[in-house]
């Protein structure tokens, strides 16, 4: 194998369709230019016309946009059946067919996972298309740069051809690496029957995310589905800011630029169109907010529609499930016009029983026959032809079953992504039956923890009790640091000290509540490269450094002053640990733990 002529013919055909790849976004930008001169001079019925070509067009310009740095990830030379030539295919994000580039959702794609050999696929038609796969490269390409080519043969096994140091630890997605090691089997999973709810489940690291994403942009772009999935119609629940600032970053890389990313939270307000605060849990302690969130999950559970709207339908669901002290915190709660998450939920359950269905007021302005501008408002149902669920089992059972009657009948695409394993509060789901999903064993999809965090970090966590097992082959890494600091002050002073000495991609400093964190967000503020949140928060992500701060031995203790139903008992202790494990898993290469006592085993 003459690896320096595959280099050189590869970078050849790089630079060469980078140019036309260029040439053809300049010349439809010129077209576009062209069309917008005459636009005026069309008549109305030509105007129509005009606009969809117009729209395609722009388009199709950021295609040739996002082509131009990265065009393929993948080539495939094949025999077809029936026929001698070799014929040469290019996989990418997008299809350009003047280079034989084609979008990685066209059926013939599904060869990039096979071996060299016998291969075949099915066409939309139905029928089965067999070919000789004599050969397959795999490339990384970035920029317009060849990061990264192997390449495997009829003949020869996989060969690394070419590789260009980069980091392992990506600030940003990069399509191309992701799709070049996707497995057959995920592959699979992306092109499942789109009708019905699909589960991807996983702890974090394990690529779920990824696998769900690719689903969508395949339900997007594909040509047999993309009419039953615009993007407009697709909506994406995350748990935070950060998440949502995530995903909007992501989708994009994918083709994907108008999908609703929210939260639930956002989401619920802006259909209930009420002038409020939102809060997560509302309490002075974590008792208090316990106590407090475990009445109003059993109102919600006792719940039947009523005419009253706002805080008067709360007042009276709430009446016979609090005591005198929350009765006065609910009080407290309507004087700062405050919501927390049961709260919103009870209101939407409420207006959906009552209506049958969700609607979203939309404003607009008209003029009148006067020349005066009024405002106007209409309704619309709201209706979902997919709904991706990132964390699923941090919602309660009442707001999966909001958002899935929002769903188009006929579809029924609920995406679910995340790990029933992780339970971090209080009434979530827990089983598919309290939502009466039936979720088929075909389309669930388990993927392992790939774990990225080093030895020592590893050993720690499995130190305090949890169940790890440590692969072969990890890094050692530094050992975990316990430092015993006597409040906020001592901690910002040892973490600003610590970051100085190190060359760190990201750095996270997470405590349990978020009250804990105010010095903190100040002081760190101006620095990207470190976020500040809270446990909570932090499912899901993961950080070169992390700094666990005001650990203290009671933080996850399950004490009440008042005697609570076993039960109530181990579920919160089960969410303490549970929330300690993901913060602690949050670290990849460095784990800093500051606070009042040292993690004990539990």
């Amino acid at each position: 194998m003459n690896k320096e002529k595959i280099l050189a013919d590869a970078k050849n055909h790089l630079e060469k369709v980078g140019t036309r790849i260029q040439d053809a976004g300049k010349q439809l930008a010129g077209t576009i230019t062209r069309d917008k001169a005459v636009y005026t001079t069309l008549t109305n019925a030509d105007k129509i016309v005009a606009d969809q070509v117009q729209k395609y067009n722009e388009k199709r310009v950021d295609e040739l946009a996002h082509l131009q740095g990265s065009p393929y990830f993948v080539r495939c030379d094949v025999i077809y059946d029936q026929e001698e030539a070799v014929t040469s295919l290019y996989f990418g994000k997008f299809g350009f067919q003047e280079e034989s580039i084609y979008s990685w959702v066209v059926p013939a794609s599904g060869m990039r996972f096979e071996n060299p050999g016998q291969v075949s696929y099915r066409l939309p038609d139905g029928k089965t298309q067999a070919a000789q796969l004599l050969r397959k490269d795999q490339y990384m390409i970035t920029h317009g740069q060849l990061k990264f080519l192997s390449t495997e043969t009829t003949d020869e096994s996989r060969q690394l051809v070419f590789q260009e140091y980069f980091s392992n630890r990506k600030t940003s997605f990069a399509l191309p690496e992701i799709v070049a090691q996707m497995e057959k089997a995920q592959d699979q999973v992306i092109r499942a029957h789109h009708v019905g709810p699909f589960l991807i489940s996983g702890p974090a690291g394990s690529g779920k995310t990824t696998l769900a994403l690719h689903r969508v942009a395949y339900l997007t772009q594909s040509p047999d589905l993309s009419d039953k999935y615009p993007s407009k119609s697709i909506i994406v629940f995350v748990q935070d800011q950060g998440t949502k600032k995530y995903f909007s970053q992501l989708l994009p890389e994918l083709g994907i630029n108008d999908v609703q990313i929210t939260t639930f939270p956002e989401w619920a307000l802006a259909i209930l169109k009420i002038n409020v605060t939102f809060s997560p849990r509302y309490g002075a302690n974590e008792e208090e907010k316990d106590l407090y969130e475990l009445a109003k999950l059993a109102a919600l559970r006792k719940h039947r529609p009523t005419t009253d709207i706002g805080f008067p339908l709360l007042e009276k669901i709430y009446a016979t499930h609090f005591d005198a002290r929350q009765q006065k915190m609910f009080r407290q709660q309507k004087l700062r016009k405050t919501l927390d998450k049961i709260d919103l939920t009870l209101l939407l359950k409420n207006r959906l029983e009552k209506n049958r269905q969700l609607e979203r007021i939309e404003e607009y302005l008209v003029e009148t026959q006067n020349g005066q501008i009024i405002q106007k408002q209409t309704k619309t149902i709201l209706r979902y032809s997919l709904a991706v669920i990132d964390e699923f089992q941090n919602y309660l059972p009442a707001q999966l079953q909001i958002i899935n009657s929002c769903l188009d009948e006929k579809n029924k695409s609920t995406l679910y992504v995340g790990d029933m394993a992780q339970q971090v509060h209080f009434g979530t789901l827990k089983h598919w039956d309290e939502i009466n999903e039936d979720i088929h064993q075909t389309r669930q999809v388990v993927l392992s923890k790939v774990y990225r965090n080093t030895k020592n970090i590893l050993t720690f966590i499995q130190g305090l009790g949890y169940s790890i097992e440590l692969p072969e082959g990890l890094k050692d890494g530094p050992p975990v640091a316990q430092l015993l600091t006597s409040g906020p002050a001592q901690e910002m002073a040892y973490i600003q000290k610590t970051l100085a000495k190190s060359q760190f991609q990201s750095a996270g400093i997470i405590a349990k509540e978020q009250s804990y964190l105010t010095a903190f967000a100040t002081a760190f503020s101006a620095q990207e490269k470190i976020h500040i949140m809270t446990m909570n928060e932090a499912q899901g992500v993961e950080f070169d450094m992390v700094f666990l701060v005001g650990m203290s031995s009671d933080l996850f203790q399950a004490q009440y002053t008042e005697e609570m139903p076993q039960a109530i008992l181990d579920e919160k202790r089960k969410i303490n640990r549970d929330l300690l494990y993901v913060a602690l898993t949050r670290a990849i290469s460095e784990l800093h733990i500051l606070g009042k006592d040292k993690l004990q085993s539990f």
